[in-house]
């Protein structure tokens, strides 16, 4: 178990594709400040906030993977990392490697799947009110950080409540995709923020344990935004890992 400290990025270009997943009520602007620290000429975006069920965010994903006739890095942040789990899991042949950022991929406990019904709940009573300061906290290791939390809000405010409801209503309910992993033959990265909240270190670590070909990072100054938190020193984790 590692953890990283900042350090300038590789501009190197990578050789192989590398395929990105975003989390809840994210799109490409979470991944954007990694993307310009890193040369990636075969890239590709899978846009889950257009998806309204757990097959179409597959769909989407299978249609990204056919643009490439190699295997491609595949890497998915957050609810992003289910579903690129469930991907290579899927068409094991497309995989280069596997990468979750701040992502386990294991069903989610009594507690957080009621949470999510009560939100969809009121999303559907028209009295969702946004992401509390409380409920952001839990997502990145400081407030204060304006850049990070401005680009939260600003995809919060675009995407809107109707896309929370459908990506929470899509994956509330999911299989326990870790003794599959377990037996998958391509390679997996873990990668977390030492200050995560939601997929916390102490969980990805003991899961990373038990996966023989896999490996974890703990990044330090991140919390679960690790993209937007710590971009160049993820960036650079892909240049070393990637080529």
């Amino acid at each position: 178990m590692t953890t990283i400290p900042p350090q300038a990025a590789s501009n190197t270009p990578l050789s192989q594709p590398v395929v990105f997943y975003p989390g809840t009520l994210c799109d490409e602007r979470v991944f954007m400040p990694c993307w310009r620290d890193i040369d990636i000429p075969k890239r590709a975006f899978v846009p889950l906030q257009w998806a309204e069920s757990l097959e179409h965010m597959l769909a989407l994903s299978r249609d990204r993977l056919d643009y490439f006739d190699e295997p491609a890095h595949l890497v998915g942040f957050s609810m992003g990392g289910y579903v690129v789990a469930l991907s290579a899991l899927e068409q094991p042949q497309k995989v280069a490697s596997l990468t979750l950022i701040g992502s386990y991929p294991g069903p989610f406990a009594e507690q957080e799947r009621q949470a999510r019904k009560n939100i969809i709940q009121t999303i559907k009573n028209k009295k969702y009110q946004g992401m509390s300061d409380s409920r952001l906290k839990q997502f990145v290791s400081a407030l204060d950080n304006t850049k990070v939390v401005d680009t939260i809000k600003a995809m919060e405010s675009d995407l809107g409540p109707a896309v929370l409801a459908a990506q929470m209503g899509a994956l509330s309910e999911r299989e326990d995709l870790t003794t599959r992993l377990g037996k998958a033959k391509f390679r997996i990265h873990f990668l977390v923020g030492e200050h995560d909240k939601i997929a916390p270190p102490s969980k990805i670590s003991a899961l990373s344990a038990d996966i023989a070909n896999s490996q974890l990072k703990i990044f330090a100054n991140a919390g679960h935004m690790l993209p937007l938190e710590q971009p160049n020193v993820l960036a650079q984790y892909f240049a070393e890992n990637f080529s």
